[in-house]
């Protein structure tokens, strides 16, 4: 039978599986630069060799996504031990949030080389953008529990 703490479990797992490929994969990202200037047929503002700013953004993205598994471990850590609305998830979602603009801005900046990758972009900035709307109803949360505790 399917439970909640199957399911947190599952997630969790998850999170490290794929922190443990993206820690792996990195060591991969010159090979995979070349190959993607290799098959690539797009263009952009700047011609030119892409593996320099391709390996770059891979290598930002990767610590912003392993900042953002990191969080997400913490995050279903806490709510694991029932302790859903609390600073530290709230902050969590922060990072979260955060993390995925940055790496909207840095798939922006390569979408100089491939326009493609302003797509990835403008997608990965409208997901920090949902995360942070999901941040404030957490902030919200929390301060209404805050009162609600402190109301005898």
């Amino acid at each position: 039978m399917w439970t909640k703490n199957r399911s947190l479990m599952l997630s969790r797992i998850l999170t490290i599986a794929a922190a443990a490929a993206a820690v792996v994969l990195v060591f991969f990202i010159p090979r995979f630069a070349e190959w993607y200037d290799e098959i690539s047929v797009g263009h952009g503002i700047i011609d030119g060799d892409i593996k320099l700013p391709l390996t770059v953004t891979l290598c930002c993205t990767t610590g912003l996504f392993l900042a953002v598994l990191t969080a997400l471990h913490i995050l279903l850590g806490g709510i694991s031990r029932n302790e859903v609305f609390t600073d530290r998830n709230t902050l969590c979602l922060r990072i979260i949030s955060w993390c995925c603009i940055l790496a909207g801005a840095a798939f922006f900046i390569f979408g100089l080389w491939r326009f493609i990758f302003m797509a990835a972009g403008a997608l990965a900035v409208f997901f920090g953008l949902i995360m942070r709307v999901l941040k404030n109803v957490f902030a919200a949360a929390v301060e209404l529990k805050d009162e609600n505790d402190y109301t005898v």
